[in-house]
């Protein structure tokens, strides 16, 4: 019988990160079936970028006007629409204590619970779930006893959840490593991206300007400014016109979409507290220099850098010394990142293999 997959959409929407992850997932389950998109609320150029260059993926309406998200779902449980699987987005997971999104992912849980009953297997794939807090200590529990596997983004989230006492959990590279670019260029380059989140700490602010300065001291490199979350906008303009009246300074002032993700063929580096920016300079075969904080908004760069053994491109501050090092080893590290690259494509290949041929 061939597998017929709901994929219910629930990410944000304006991050191109978060459009990659999703498409990466998508992708590689629609080589196992049918995938069926649950597109339910979700904008419509976001739903398009979804759809585009896929096979074997439609949306979820093309087969039932009913949605997961929703009252509806009910209904669907009495439909014989013939679904054997149900992923959901990969991402964040958890409330932080907020009410509105913990009951939202208890209903998440309803209807994996709901539908397991009928001999549907469901999963949680690449996220990062939360469990510090009480509401979502008692969301894990539900998922775990109501999904087949819950795989994590990183060993520290799989590590953590096993040590309370959970047993479907395993590890699963971050999605973006099942990104295929078409067209890597291989040649050396001579620019920098640079493309950071506001913090709020300002000396965090200040190492950041002095490690940019410093690249401009020590090196004959170019640095472009460049966003593709459309609230980065404001922060990466300061820093732009922190720097504006050196020649080798530029801003790139379009949000990065989906099309022009080869815009990372341009770099040799990229300077960030973005995990996907720093993940997709890898795919890209950019090496990534994560400059961060003790701030737990890039806690989960940290921890997937971690599993992946790419945590010594994480610093608190980037002096000259080690900007030096840096352009000096560098096509060291890019063979580094590319083999790092293609180990975790292949790990992400072979978990959704054994979720869902098993």
């Amino acid at each position: 019988m061939k597998n017929k997959i709901v994929y219910i959409v629930a990410t944000q929407y304006d991050n191109v990160g978060d459009l990659l992850i999703n498409k990466c997932l998508i992708d590689v389950l629609s080589k196992y079936g049918e995938v069926y998109l649950d597109t339910r609320n979700v904008p419509e150029q976001f739903k398009k970028e979804l759809l585009k260059d896929t096979q074997n993926v439609k949306e979820l309406k093309e087969i039932t006007n009913k949605s997961f998200k929703g009252k509806e779902v009910t209904s669907l449980y009495f439909s014989n629409l013939g679904i054997t699987h149900i992923f959901k987005s990969p991402g964040p997971f958890g409330s932080a204590g907020n009410k509105k999104v913990f009951l939202k992912n208890m209903l998440i849980g309803l209807i994996f619970k709901i539908f397991k009953s009928k001999g549907i297997k469901s999963y949680l794939v690449g996220n990062d779930v939360h469990y510090k807090n009480k509401m979502d200590k008692k969301v894990v529990e539900f998922f775990s006893r109501n999904t087949e596997k819950i795989l994590c983004r990183s060993y520290t989230n799989v590590n953590a959840l096993q040590n309370l006492g959970f047993k479907n959990i395993d590890y699963i590279p971050d999605m973006c490593f099942g990104y295929a670019p078409k067209n890597i260029v291989e040649l050396r380059s001579n620019e920098i991206g640079v493309s950071f989140r506001r913090l709020d700490d300002e000396n965090y602010h200040q190492k950041i300007l002095e490690a940019i300065q410093n690249i401009l001291d020590t090196t004959d490199k170019k640095i472009t400014f460049f966003y593709q979350v459309n609230h980065d906008f404001e922060y990466n303009n300061e820093l732009f016109t922190h720097f504006k009246d050196n020649k080798n300074v530029s801003f790139n002032e379009d949000c990065l979409q989906w099309d022009n993700l080869s815009f990372y063929n341009r770099f040799s580096f990229t300077l960030s507290n973005r995990l996907h920016v720093l993940l997709l300079g890898v795919v890209y075969n950019v090496i990534p220099i994560g400059l961060l904080n003790n701030d737990s908004k890039t806690q989960k760069i940290i921890d997937i850098f971690d599993g992946v053994d790419l945590n010594n491109f994480l610093v608190n501050m980037l002096t000259p010394k080690a900007v030096g090092e840096l352009i000096s080893r560098e096509q060291e590290f890019k063979s580094i990142i590319k083999k790092v690259s293609l180990e975790q494509k292949k790990l992400i290949e072979n978990r959704i293999s054994e979720l869902i041929e098993r």
